[in-house]
């Protein structure tokens, strides 16, 4: 079957065949792949887990309340030398010209620090019409409990809260820019009034900012350093642009078919998930490409003519880039099984980015190199009968060193791998939204005065819904936890049937912080007690980033034990061995140890972010493990090509010399590529891109040239037990 393809994907005629079919598709499906970013979806409650109290208290809102779930905006309000008679009338002219905007969407009331509560005239009329509990919320007045204060108490600051119920986000960043063009700049002179937008609308609304413009540039600086090392490596302007092409192509045909998917409503996206399906493209998928060019520049040397050439270099590499992204496909898919529907829709996307890349480096790729032949690596072509300079004999003799000493290699190798294991048992706390943005945008600013001048749990009030019958239990055993919350508002809101009712909490410390997410626990152990029987849960933002962790802690159980047993499964299948996949697994899942415990004591003590994303565990296991034992899969499938006709001794040495330099070549461009993404201002980004490309340095330069050679040596023929000796 692969010789087939391969024939053919370098026939003198069908190779044309595959050029124009491949870049007709790139032309008919170019036109949807910028649109795949504005399809988007980066509010957390859209990936939140099913299972999670946060989720029901959603749904309860969402449809048993007529006003919806709210998604507050706060304007902060400051002059430092205190606020003047003129800015209190302006905070009040303000919110009466919010509330009559008509570029607004979704507002439900507008309360101030100064002058009357109001709401749209079209949220009046429904009040008017429903003789609804909407009618609190806009009077601005709890009822039965006091709210949290709306101005300082040194009268330099003020806030104005506007309740929304959208949870769109092209309604919450256009109602947030809005909100800025009416209010004075966040950034006028020292001295004047300044004012930010900010709450659970701002920060969703800055964040969407960020990831719509997040692809432009990382594919920019993506594209831009692949070519470059392709460039400084290969020293052929035509080699280095074939295989950016070829990724270029299936980058564009595999964002138009995610979008696709999108439209036709199969899952949602966020920016992280578009972001890294461009790194991976380009990334891994140059890595095969390579494995394949430099096959095609040793075949050629052997091979007059071309077309043979190539469909033997794409015969011999096939079983390799089919098992090392078949590893890939499938570690991706497993995080389907998550219950945090942001990592359960990566999985796809990133499968099926991996799968026509595969395809383009199958087909397409052998296309472009055969029509072009040898000069495609001009101005040093590899002619007919000529043997390759100084590479094989650097290899070569790495090769001969950890023959010769394996046991101290392996000894030293392992040592140090496993002391910077030792790095992952460093506390770090939990990044928060603020944390999370290595800018200073609106909201971020406008929190920072909040924690200092008000209230800092008022920016996302907590959200308990409760039976009516538990209504009074429940306040009254909030308002016993002074330490966790500041501020307990009975709204008077109801159900439609009038069997549930909304209970406001405004905690004691920033809801966005790892600390207020500490506090979930006890509030719904709190409010479970005082319900007794009867239905009592805690909701909104700040429960919704401790379900988050919660969730990812609980995938984590399920998903990394499942990939590796997949990859072990692949590796045993490719090798037709048993002893060989073990210590393969061992090696790369002890570099994945090294590089986020080194990473971690990098965090803390050289980049000064004593913060991590709770996901950063996850993804760099999976990233590193699946991407790390691809080179791996490229040294010992060649090592067991080898072997077919030399002792394990030869064929191990022979194996580092024929992929020494196409390995280190593809490791440098991987860890180039992800460490693109911190070129984003984004912290969780940067953080798994550090990681991950630091830890695919140690798979390229420890873990493949050293260790896995000197085990290999150590062990001999019983590599490939239960295999014969030659088989």
């Amino acid at each position: 079957m692969l010789r087939r393809i391969s024939k053919f994907s370098s026939g003198r005629r069908s190779k044309w065949a595959i050029i124009a079919i491949w870049l007709l598709l790139a032309l008919a499906l170019g036109q949807f792949q910028p649109k795949l970013q504005e399809a988007t979806t980066n509010e957390n409650e859209a990936f939140l887990p099913e299972s999670a109290e946060s989720t029901e208290v959603n749904d309860i809102l969402d449809d048993d309340f007529a006003t919806g779930r709210e998604v507050e905006a706060l304007i902060v309000y400051q002059r430092e030398a205190g606020l003047t008679a003129a800015d209190r009338a302006r905070i009040a002219e303000d919110a009466e010209a919010i509330c009559d905007s008509g570029e607004l969407e979704d507002v439900l009331f507008v309360r101030g620090a100064f002058g009357r509560p109001c709401a749209p005239a079209a949220v009046e009329a429904s009040v008017q019409t429903q003789q609804s509990q909407i009618a609190i919320g806009i009077a601005g007045g709890p009822a039965g409990g006091e709210g949290p204060t709306l101005v300082s108490d040194d009268g330099s600051t003020a806030l104005t809260v506007i309740g929304t119920n959208s949870d769109d986000s092209d309604v919450i960043l256009d109602n947030v820019e809005e909100l800025r063009d009416l209010t004075p700049d966040s950034e006028a002179p020292e001295g004047e009034l300044r004012s930010y937008v900010t709450g659970t609308a701002g920060f969703i609304g800055d964040s969407i900012e960020i990831f719509e413009s997040i692809d432009v540039t990382l594919l920019l600086v993506t594209v831009s350093l692949v070519l470059i090392l392709l460039l400084l490596i290969y020293r052929s302007p035509v080699i280095a642009f074939v295989p950016l092409l070829t990724v270029g192509i299936a980058y564009t045909i595999a964002a138009a078919a995610v979008y696709g998917l999108v439209e036709a409503g199969a899952f949602e996206v966020n920016g992280q998930t578009t972001a890294i399906l461009i790194v991976l493209m380009f990334g891994a998928g140059t890595d095969y490409c390579l494995l394949i060019v430099a096959r095609y520049r040793e075949a050629l040397r052997r091979y007059r003519d071309r077309h043979e050439a190539m469909a033997h270099a794409t015969e011999r590499t096939a079983p390799a880039i089919l098992s090392a992204g078949g590893t890939v496909v499938a570690a991706m898919l497993v995080l389907t099984l998550a219950d945090f529907k942001a990592t359960a829709t990566m999985g796809p996307v990133l499968a099926l980015g991996v799968a026509i890349m595969i395809l383009a480096g199958l087909t397409l790729l052998p296309a472009m190199l055969a029509a072009l032949g040898r000069g495609a690596f001009w101005p040093s072509k590899p002619e007919h009968g000529s043997e390759p300079r100084g590479r094989l004999n650097f290899w070569g003799r790495v090769g001969h060193l950890v023959h010769d000493r394996p046991v101290p290699v392996l000894v030293t190798v392992v040592a140090v791998l496993a002391l910077g294991c030792f790095g992952n048992l460093t506390d770090r706390d939990t990044l928060d939204f603020g944390e999370g943005f290595k800018t200073d945008p609106d909201s971020k600013l406008g929190q920072a005065v909040i924690d200092e001048k008000l209230e800092a749990g008022q920016s996302a009030a907590t959200t308990v819904v409760a039976d009516v019958g538990a209504e009074e239990p429940v306040v009254a055993a909030l308002q016993s936890e002074r330490e966790a919350a500041a501020a307990v508002v009975p709204t008077g809101l109801r159900s439609e049937d009038g069997r549930i009712t909304r209970i406001d909490v405004t905690l004691t410390t920033d809801p966005f912080s790892d600390r207020a997410s500490e506090l979930i626990p006890s509030l719904r152990e709190t409010v479970g007690d005082a319900a007794g029987d009867e239905l009592a849960l805690v909701g909104g933002l700040t429960a919704e980033n401790h379900d988050t962790r919660d969730t990812l802690r609980s995938d984590a159980n399920i998903i990394i034990p499942l990939i590796l047993a997949l990859i072990f499964v692949i590796l045993a299948i490719l090798l037709r061995a048993l002893v060989a996949p073990i210590y393969l697994v061992a090696s790369v899942v002890l570099s994945f140890g090294f590089a986020l415990g080194v990473s971690s004591l990098l965090f803390n003590h050289v980049f000064d972010q004593s913060a991590g994303d709770p996901s950063l565990p996850t993804f760099a296991f999976i990233f590193l493990v699946a991407l790390g034992v691809d080179y791996n899969i490229f040294l010992i499938s060649r090592i067991r090509e080898e072997h077919e006709h030399q002792e394990t001794k030869e064929a191990v040495i022979t194996g580092l010399e024929r992929t020494g330099f196409v390995i280190t070549s593809a490791g440098l461009i991987l860890a180039a590529t992800f460490s693109a993404l911190a070129s984003l201002p984004l912290e969780a980004l940067f953080q798994i891109g550090f990681t991950v490309a630091f830890g695919l340095l140690v798979d390229t330069f420890v873990v493949r040239t050293l260790l896995v050679p000197s085990i290999a040596f150590l062990l001999g023929e019983r590599n490939w037990w239960p295999s014969r000796a030659g088989s």
